[in-house]
């Protein structure tokens, strides 16, 4: 029984130990980080959903927003004090609490240089930041995320950018010329023993204005499938290296009125460091008519008061941008309902606290840009492994639907529409962790069936085999005469001497012609036994004071008709890229 289990254990070993490897192959894929909500909401242009950081050793707590177009993450430090003038006493808090480096003893100073603004520059926003290298830990203490040594951070104070960031741009930094590339945060997850399975993000602002709020939502290495309606439309990145969000809005409209808020399409940029909509300045008087909208040229912004407002919270309207990766062709429809298009200034963005439509007139293309507003009703997920990023329309599940974090793979892909659709270049979103996983299941279900089945057809054949030689050894044990030959009469064995005589290579035994007596033929140890077919029935003598058993029509392998001759066999068991810029 031993031997016969042999085949079965080794199968089902085999199987485990190929669910194993398996099991190891999903971790070394890669697994994704879904960054947790700070649940704050900071900002002084509006109310921005922000995410949980740790830096420095001790770990010191702060809020950021993403930033896709850096390499670097810049963090608020204690000379933006100087910056709340008449807010000193909130200012930290406001801005998602300071980094202080000379209380780490991780911090590694470098110098000051220009931040890195090719977007935000033209909309008049720079400043200058204190670069260094820091300890960076993704998410609180408790979360359980991945901490990163030697980083690049800068330390910022300028009033352009009020909140710190959060590198997501995974191309190396460079300081002062491109000899000696430093590593980003993004390149550093990925190459963890247990990385991130792409170079990859996504992300949606959520919601403030919403009851209940709705946080936003920042995956690294995948994406949240809660929190998108798919769609089948891939962007590839820009031609130039520092714009790689580019957008074509083919149309505005709103159910307010018929007239198109955008006469003709234009090419806009994507950015999560700057809060508002800039569109040309034809399109902003289509929308001051559409709304009742009010330019405020000390502050240069949409100002709104409560008359305003309350009549636009009453008639709820929708504005719809249809952007595409040209400006005919195919596109995507992103829904901003109105209330994702008012937010609150506070100081020191402006003097006094005061409603406003985040819309700015651009004096140029080059100011052509779609911010935090518009992410907050649009799902970004970006691959900058293939070189491009999908939009999608953005979900606000309730607090109490669990998140459902999909895995971006770099290679590993098949054509569906549930996740972001079109992170690679062949129009195909990727295989999830459980997808693969249940194919690699049903692969070692599928060898343990085939074991198994084995098994018993061995465990069948052995039975057979054992069966037909323990039959083979009772007939010739039996004290019968077996009779053989041409024809001739049929005979009785009498009751005269038995003789024995020694089995050859043959085993064949003639019929005698007289009363003589019939000798028996031992049959040897071959495996194929040949016996002469007689010319007609021969009836079965009957054997006397022996207990044989009678032989009917069928062929019965235990006990052969006397006569016939058998045969006994046991059965047969993407785009090209330019250099990296100097950062």
């Amino acid at each position: 029984m031993a031997h016969a289990a042999a085949p079965l254990l080794l199968g089902l070993f085999c199987s485990f130990a190929s669910f194993a490897r398996g099991v190891a192959n999903l971790t070394t894929l890669g697994k994704p980080i879904s960054i947790p909500p700070s649940q704050y909401w900071d900002g002084d242009d509006g109310s921005w959903s922000t995410f949980r950081v740790q830096v420095g050793t001790p770990a010191q707590q702060v809020r950021l927003l993403p930033a896709l177009d850096q390499s670097s993450t810049w963090l608020i430090v204690p000379e933006a004090l100087s910056t709340c003038t008449d807010k000193a006493e909130t200012c930290e808090d406001d801005r998602g609490y300071y980094y202080r480096r000379n209380q780490s003893s991780t911090w590694d100073q470098h110098g000051s240089f220009e931040l890195s603004t090719f977007v935000e520059a033209p909309v008049g926003l720079t400043g200058v930041g204190l670069y260094g290298f820091e300890t960076i830990q993704l998410g609180w203490q408790g979360d359980g995320l991945p901490s990163l040594t030697h980083q690049v951070v800068a330390g910022i104070y300028t009033e352009s950018f009020y909140v710190g960031s959060l590198s997501l741009n995974p191309r190396p930094m460079n300081f002062t010329d491109f000899n000696d590339p430093q590593p980003s945060l993004m390149q550093s997850l990925k190459n963890m023993s247990t990385p991130i399975p792409s170079t990859s993000w996504s992300y949606t602002a959520g919601s403030n204005n919403l009851s209940p709020k709705v946080f936003g939502s920042l995956t690294i290495g995948g994406y949240d499938s809660t929190r998108f309606v798919a769609n089948n439309v891939t962007f590839p990145f820009g031609a130039d290296i520092s714009l790689d969000f580019q957008v074509a809005i083919q149309a505005i409209t709103t159910d307010l009125i018929s007239t198109p808020l955008l006469k003709s399409g234009i090419i806009a940029y994507i950015d999560t460091l700057i809060a508002h909509i800039w569109l040309p300045l034809e399109a902003c008087k289509l929308f001051e008519d559409a709304f009742g909208l009010v330019w405020d040229n000390k502050t240069e912004l949409y100002l709104m008061n409560d008359t305003t407002h309350d009549a636009l919270l009453a008639k709820n309207p929708n504005i719809t941008f249809k952007v595409g990766p040209q400006v005919t062709g195919d596109s995507v429809s992103i829904v901003l309902p109105y209330w994702n298009f008012y937010q609150t200034a506070k100081p020191p963005f402006i003097n006094s606290t005061s409603l406003y439509f985040p819309l700015k007139r651009a004096q140029n293309e080059s100011q052509y840009l779609l911010g935090r507003t518009f992410l907050q009703s649009a799902y970004i997920s970006a691959n900058y492994d293939r070189d491009t990023f999908s939009l999608s329309q953005a979900l606000y599940p309730a607090s109490s639907v669990a998140q459902n974090i999909v895995p971006i793979f770099p290679e590993v892909a098949t054509t569906n529409t549930t996740g972001p659709q079109n992170t690679g270049k062949d129009n195909s979103s990727t295989l999830s962790t459980s997808t693969i996983a249940g194919i690699a299941i049903g692969a070692v279900a599928i060898v343990c069936i085939v074991s198994i089945a084995v098994f018993f057809m061995y465990r069948r054949k052995k039975r057979l085999a054992a069966d037909i030689h323990r039959k083979r050894a009772e007939l010739e044990g039996e004290d019968t005469q077996a009779i053989s030959g041409d024809k001739g009469p049929k005979i009785e064995i009498d009751s005269g001497e038995r003789h024995e005589i020694g089995g050859d290579s043959h085993g064949n035994t003639e019929l005698s012609s007289g009363h003589e007596h019939i000798k028996i033929a031992e049959v040897d140890g071959d495996t194929t036994i040949l016996h002469e077919m007689p010319a007609e029935d021969v009836n079965m003598p009957e054997l006397e004071g022996s207990n044989v058993a009678e032989v009917g029509n069928s062929l019965d392998l235990g006990r052969r008709p006397v006569g016939i001759s058998t045969v006994i066999t046991p059965p047969t068991p993407q785009l090209s890229r330019k250099k990296s810029p100097k950062s």
